[in-house]
């Protein structure tokens, strides 16, 4: 018979003193520590600049950013006011130096553009605070097992706690407020439930009653504050959430829209298309190749009737007739013979 009991129990691998020891020496900003912070933020820095995920990954396995947060957490649950105070002093400074050495090295890189690596942490969802809460619990699990390396590891990278603050860096460093905004409220909801989650776990693991008596007073007044402060923190991700989730579904219908043109219309030639919000109204500009075939007013008609919920605008690629860009007019000389051959073929057929 399966005793569930024993099947859902998480015993504690190492002795309590031991691991009061770990989550302490995680807090302090100083030797291997700081020269890991170092070299993650260089790392991470480098992968967000040349668009590197392999990068941006190793820069989170070896960041320490996670220390104070579970030293600040753990000293809450149990009461140890010195272990709260190490731990805020450290997460500061560690901000501090992440954030200005990591301004610094976009400042002087000689590359600005936006890359998808840095456009990937701008944005907090309420998906990524699941994830922070989840890797606080995950976290605190690795901390009292006795061999922790890859549970470590995989919170590390799912929570990424260094990207966030190199894309605020690389906001400062640019001028870019909206990137060091985001980047800095991303850092903020991955610290903040990544601390929760160490909270709950300390608290359920029996690690207060190991160094004080249990007061239900105080939890209940600290469950509160939490509670307060997470609804405010999360109130700015629902919103993120569903900008993003709008976003995402006026792009897919977009493209809907685009494959049933293609698939009805095979003799249009689109060589690309934007989708756009503006003044709380959806646009898609689609954009054709300027070649022989011209559409009617009624087609075009035709096609708006069929996306009401979406402004149309159309429009041709720039003229070509002139030399300035030889290319471009043979490619449109070889797309036109092609259509042509195309319809030569279809004549046949039906002749056939």
């Amino acid at each position: 018979m399966i005793n569930f009991r024993k099947l859902f129990v998480l015993p504690k691998e190492e002795d309590e003193e031991f691991t009061f020891q770990e989550i302490e020496e995680g807090i302090y900003f100083r030797g291997h520590n700081l020269w890991l912070l170092v070299i993650s933020m260089g790392i991470a820095c480098v992968g967000l600049n040349i668009n590197s995920s392999a990068a941006v990954i190793g820069a989170m396995l070896i960041s320490p950013l996670m220390g104070p947060i579970v030293g600040m957490a753990f000293g809450l649950s149990t009461g140890n006011r010195r272990l709260i105070r190490l731990g805020i002093i450290n997460w500061v400074l560690m901000i501090v130096v992440a954030i200005c050495s990591s301004a610094l090295y976009f400042f002087v890189s000689p590359f600005h553009s936006e890359t998808s690596q840095l456009e990937s942490f701008k944005t907090a969802t309420i998906f990524d605070c699941f994830l922070a809460l989840l890797g606080g619990l995950a976290w605190f699990l690795g901390i009292v097992r006795k061999e922790a390396v890859k549970v470590i590891a995989g919170v590390a990278v799912s929570t990424a706690c260094i990207p966030p603050l190199c894309t605020a860096g690389f906001g400062i460093a640019n001028g870019n407020w909206e990137y060091f905004w985001g980047g800095f409220y991303f850092y903020l909801i991955n610290c903040f439930f990544i601390g929760v989650g160490t909270w709950i776990l300390s608290i359920f693991l029996g690690y207060q009653r190991y160094y004080r008596i249990k007061d239900k007073s105080h939890n209940r007044k600290i469950s509160g504050f939490i509670s307060l402060i997470s609804i405010v923190i999360l109130f700015p991700s629902i919103l993120l959430t569903k900008k993003k989730w709008e976003k995402e579904r006026l792009k897919e219908r977009a493209e809907n829209y685009i494959k049933n043109i293609k698939e009805s219309h095979s003799e249009l030639a689109i060589i690309s298309y934007e989708v756009f919000k503006e003044n709380d109204q959806d646009f898609l500009k689609i954009t054709l190749l300027n070649d022989s075939v011209t559409i009617s007013k009624k087609r075009l008609d035709a096609h708006n009737e069929m996306v009401k919920d979406i402004h149309l605008i159309w429009q041709y690629s720039p003229g070509v007739k002139s030399t300035e860009n030889p290319e471009m007019q043979k490619l449109q000389s070889q797309i036109t013979a092609l259509k042509e051959e195309i319809d030569r073929i279809k004549s046949q057929n039906k002749v056939k």
